[in-house]
C-alpha cells in the first residue's frame, strides 16, 4: 500500500511504503468511481440503469449480477420519484445523483436526492423487499435535506488465465 506525503520539497508528493499493520487503519479507496447526476424525472432513469449495466460489464460481473444491479439502481431511483412526499420542485432543480464506487471485491452504489424532513422509504413495501433481495446490503439515511439509498453488491474477482 502506498501513502502520499505532502511538502517534501521535491515538487511532487513522495510515496512511502506503509507497513501492513498500518494499512488496516487507512481509509479504503475505490479502484474506480463514477458519478452521475440526472434530472429527477423517470424518463432519465434509463441513464442510471445503463450506467449500472456498463459498470457491471467493466467489472466482469456475470449476467445475473449485472441484471440484479440494473434492477436495484432502477428501484432505488423509483423510491424517490414515486414517493408521494418527494419534493418535485426542489428535485427539479437538483436532480438525482448516483455514485458507483468499485472496489476489488464489491461495488457500492448510492442514490441521493433532496427530500423533506419526514421523507422515509416504506420498508414494508414490495419495492424495498425486492431491493434487499437484489443486493448484499441495503441502507437508508437522511441528512442535511438529502436522502440516500446505499447498496452494496459483492462479487468474486475473476481469476487470471
Amino acid at each position: 500500500m502506498l501513502d502520499d506525503k505532502a511538502g517534501d520539497g521535491q515538487g511532487r508528493d513522495a510515496l512511502e511504503r506503509v507497513a501492513p499493520e498500518q494499512a488496516a487503519d487507512l481509509p479504503r479507496l475505490p479502484v474506480s468511481e463514477v458519478f452521475l447526476e440526472i434530472p429527477a424525472d423517470r424518463l432519465y432513469v434509463v441513464l442510471a440503469r445503463s450506467a449500472a449495466v456498463h459498470i457491471g460489464a467493466v467489472l466482469r460481473l456475470g449476467l445475473t449480477d449485472v441484471t440484479d444491479l440494473r434492477l436495484a439502481v432502477d428501484e432505488a431511483c423509483a423510491m424517490f420519484l414515486l414517493h408521494p412526499a418527494f419534493p418535485q420542485s426542489q428535485a427539479a432543480q437538483t436532480g438525482l445523483s448516483c455514485r458507483f464506487e468499485a472496489y476489488e471485491d464489491e461495488l457500492r452504489v448510492s442514490v441521493r436526492a433532496p427530500v423533506q424532513a419526514d421523507f422515509a422509504p416504506d420498508t414494508e413495501t414490495i419495492g424495498w423487499i425486492m431491493l434487499g433481495a437484489l443486493v448484499d446490503e441495503l441502507s437508508w439515511k437522511h441528512a442535511d435535506g438529502y436522502g440516500t439509498v446505499s447498496l452494496l453488491k459483492r462479487f468474486e474477482v475473476p481469476k487470471a488465465g
